[in-house]
């Protein structure tokens, strides 16, 4: 479990340190995407192309086998991605892995406890405004002997 803190440590002072230096920085909301159901975010961009990740979900789990009931399961999505264009529109291809926490059950099969999934994934992200982000990701995403597409819709702000 000391993995755990030490990671959202990680996630605290990043998010902290980025608005003490001048670089843009994005705050997010995804459905679905790398955070299996529901996710927010924080980006910072490294570069004008280069942007490292990291984000908070969670969902409870109502499975049907006593290992997972009324459990709520944590989601830790942290990557890298590369932004391709300039202006509002940009094409966006980068990959990372979700940390979880928790036992999730899919189709009946159980994922144990403290995996982490790989994905990569590609997307198109709209600069709406001076301030408002829009973007949609296509993903797929691996998490031992399962792996599937998956979609994500992320709406939030810059600054």
């Amino acid at each position: 479990m000391f993995g755990w803190y030490k990671i959202k440590f990680l996630i605290i002072i990043s998010f902290f340190m980025g608005f003490v230096f001048c670089q843009k920085n994005n705050i997010y909301a995804e459905l679905g995407g790398a955070g299996y159901t529901k996710t927010l975010n924080y980006e910072r961009m490294l570069t004008n192309s280069i942007i490292a990740r990291l984000g908070y979900g969670f969902e409870k789990e109502n499975g049907t086998s006593n290992v997972s009931d009324n459990e709520f399961i944590k989601f830790y999505p942290l990557g890298a991605a590369y932004l391709v264009g300039a202006g509002e529109h940009r094409f966006e291809i980068g990959g990372g892995m979700t940390l979880l926490d928790g036992t999730l059950e899919m189709n009946g099969e159980v994922v144990e406890k403290n995996q982490s999934t790989l994905f990569i994934g590609s997307g198109y992200r709209y600069y709406i405004t001076e301030g408002l982000l829009f973007g949609v990701k296509g993903y797929y995403l691996s998490l031992g002997k399962f792996s599937a597409p998956w979609i994500g819709i992320s709406f939030g702000w810059v600054f």
